[in-house]
């Protein structure tokens, strides 16, 4: 009997030991969520450019860099990210209740009272999402990646 072992996405922090208080929160959320939903290791392969988040609330900022066998997190910005999420954490913690289906590419969250919260967060510019209207794919598959709901 042949059996398959599941799918290996390695997530490394590239400044481990000084990564600022934004890349610890999106490297524990993205390394949690490809282990519980190992389907969204096909997301994270498709995002070929990074990803950039900034909490405007402790003054720092994070790029993740997805790859075909693993991803990466690192301080700061790096590279011209095609999605570029900013704002306060309480905006930020919005996103991973969203549920999301198709791989992203359908965001039924937004119909849901988080969801909403976070529309609302977007409408008002307290969550600013660069990359929304010219990189709509990235962001919801961005959004897909970050969610803890399935």
């Amino acid at each position: 009997m042949t059996t398959t072992a599941p799918p290996v996405y390695e997530l490394t922090v590239y400044d481990e030991a000084d990564a600022n208080h934004i890349a610890t929160v999106v490297a524990t959320l993205l390394s949690q969520n490809l282990e519980n939903f190992p389907d969204r290791i096909a997301i994270a392969r498709k995002l070929t450019r990074p990803v950039s988040i900034i909490s405007t609330a402790t003054d720092s900022a994070c790029t993740v860099v997805f790859g075909e066998h693993a991803a990466a997190v690192y301080n700061g910005i790096l590279g011209r990210p095609n999605v570029i999420l900013i704002g306060v954490d309480d905006h930020l913690n919005d996103i991973p209740s969203l549920p999301m289906k198709t791989g992203g590419l359908a965001p039924i969250g937004f119909l849901r009272a988080p969801g909403r919260r976070a529309l609302k967060s977007i409408l008002s510019r307290k969550l600013v999402v660069k990359g929304l209207l010219t990189h709509t794919v990235s962001t919801l598959r961005t959004f897909a990646l970050l969610t803890g709901v399935k």
